[in-house]
């Protein structure tokens, strides 16, 4: 699927074509100059399997790592090593200026070169990530047989083979850079998109793409070198070995973690390679199990196996725990950070929705406040954010007592658990269960929404409902 995916390097140019910020006016056409250069150069040849060769990307992506000043004379050497200062498409912070330590990009020619060599690999790189990710997701019909990865090497037949070759090689030959455009990487596709946007944004595009292409290639080489070494496509390698997979066993497993009565255990397979445990291993809040031939799936994520710690917990029969945090931490300080914040974000969106909608306190203090957003100021200018601060402390604190007490088994307590509103529930338990999983998903809504809410205020500078 690897090699597949190159077919589709044309096609990236419909997105988002790379390169030099056009002059202002000139609607993404070049001067005279520039379009007999242009004319002149011949793109960069590429084969299906030479644009991911390491040497290539490792090239292009260092020397072109920075483009080119807007405009330049072919063939004349540049007096002063990275002497341009000003914008430069392709370089952003912490670097100010064009990366090429080894002054390989010491001419127009030569830059205008790596510089298409670089959005080339990039484009293809990109197109080659997708392609490891997508056949785990879809296959096209007729495609179900074939392997993924490098697998996909020896699974297309021959005449697979030869209408990959033969598609390449039309593009290679018969598809030519646009007259007059910005580039031998300007092959006219997509450029509508660029039409009417001023010089910098154009530039911000372009750095985009560059640096969207320069990730890929460092992507493609780490996803093809785990599949060559661990025998397996790394995305499919999700369903039988979990999120960490073999890969940090593979360099950790001849290292020795002890330290008194605790030790990694590097021969148990599960979603993390080692896991730190001591005598007492057989505790409530450690896992210790063997990876099975069929592990049961996790419903909400079908790649990862279930989280076997979530059962019997409220919303755990959807098993959503991709990063592992129930691998590292007990569920019931998990589920109590969860309820809590949860909680909070839903007075946080109720108390955000209603004071921009005009709710206030009684008071001169408070009737000043114009919206939510210089709330926090208003408040700490009239001195109230202290005593507030200060209660919502001893709250804490006395919630903090109630976690420790509940953890270390003093008292009966579950997670969220504050002894206020019980008499509230329903006494059937299935329907307990029920209102618990209510509030649970509500709060998981709410902080989602509060972020947005603050967000959404702070870039419009507009009150709810903005």
């Amino acid at each position: 699927m690897a090699s597949t995916s190159s077919i589709m390097s044309p096609a990236s140019a419909a997105f988002v074509t790379a390169g030099l910020a056009p002059p202002a006016g000139h609607h993404l056409r070049q001067t005279s100059a520039r379009q007999e250069t242009a004319s002149s150069g011949q793109h960069a040849p590429s084969s299906a399997m030479g644009s991911l060769a390491t040497a290539g990307l490792a090239t292009a992506a260092m020397v072109a790592g920075g483009a080119a000043s807007r405009s330049r004379v072919t063939g004349v050497r540049r007096t002063e090593r990275n002497a341009y200062k000003g914008p430069m498409v392709g370089v952003c912070l912490p670097l100010t200026e064009k990366f090429d330590p080894l002054d390989l990009g010491n001419t127009d020619a030569k830059m205008d070169r790596y510089t298409a060599v670089e959005i080339k690999h990039g484009r293809i790189s990109m197109i080659a990530v997708m392609g490891y990710i997508f056949p785990e997701i879809f296959r096209f019909p007729g495609c179900e047989d074939f392997k993924n990865g490098l697998g996909a090497l020896g699974s297309i037949p021959l005449e697979g083979w030869i209408q990959l070759v033969a598609l390449i090689g039309a593009h290679e030959a018969l598809v030519k850079p646009r007259e007059g455009g910005m580039g031998i990487y300007d092959f006219g596709l997509g450029t509508e998109l660029l039409e009417g946007q001023d010089d910098e944004e154009i530039e911000r595009k372009q750095t985009v793409e560059r640096n969207n292409g320069r990730l890929a290639m460092v992507a493609i080489l780490g996803l093809m070198w785990q599949d060559g070494t661990f025998g397996g496509s790394p995305i499919a390698m999700l369903k039988t070995e979990g999120f960490w997979g073999p890969g940090a066993d593979y360099f950790v497993r001849n290292i020795g973690i002890c330290q008194g009565n605790m030790c990694a255990l590097p021969n148990r397979r599960g979603r993390t390679s080692l896991r730190a445990t001591d005598q007492l291993s057989e505790g409530m809040f450690i896992e210790i199990e063997t990876y099975p031939e069929n592990p049961e799936m996790s419903p909400a994520v079908p790649f990862l196996r279930y989280p076997k710690v979530l059962k019997g917990w409220v919303g755990g029969e959807k098993g959503f725990d991709p990063l592992g945090v129930t691998d590292a931490l007990p569920v019931y300080l998990v589920r109590e950070a969860e309820l809590k914040h949860g909680r909070i974000c839903m007075l946080a969106t109720l108390g955000w929705v209603a004071t921009d909608l005009g709710a206030r306190f009684p008071g001169e203090k408070f009737q000043a406040v114009q919206n939510s957003v210089e709330a926090h100021d208003k408040m700490v200018e009239a001195g109230i954010m202290g005593p507030f601060l200060g209660a919502l402390a001893t709250v804490e604190l006395y919630s903090l007592w109630l976690i420790l007490k509940g953890f270390f088994g003093d008292i009966v307590r579950e997670s969220g658990d504050y002894f206020v509103g019980k008499q509230f529930m329903p006494k059937d338990p299935e329907k307990e269960n029920d209102m618990r999983l209510k509030e649970l998903e509500n709060g998981r809504l709410a902080m989602l929404a509060f972020s947005g809410i603050c967000t959404q205020a702070v870039i419009t500078g507009k009150p709810f409902p903005f």
